[in-house]
């Protein structure tokens, strides 16, 4: 996982934009992520990490 796919999951579940830049860390905790910056922690399941990536590569794709 890169820290951009890290910072997009944390900007849908936050619903504002977090920069990979400002990614300290991001963890696997049973079935969880867990996203590490300077200002939270932001945990999120698995499933749903895995829906926002694909939701932002529908959304990239234009049919």
């Amino acid at each position: 996982m890169t820290s951009i796919e890290a910072a997009i999951a944390a900007s849908m579940e936050l619903g504002r934009i977090v920069y990979p830049e400002y990614i300290e860390a991001v963890v696997r905790v049973g079935d969880n992520i867990c996203i590490i910056t300077s200002e939270s922690i932001i945990v999120i399941p698995t499933e749903a990490f895995q829906n926002y990536i694909t939701d932002w590569l529908d959304a990239l794709i234009v049919r």
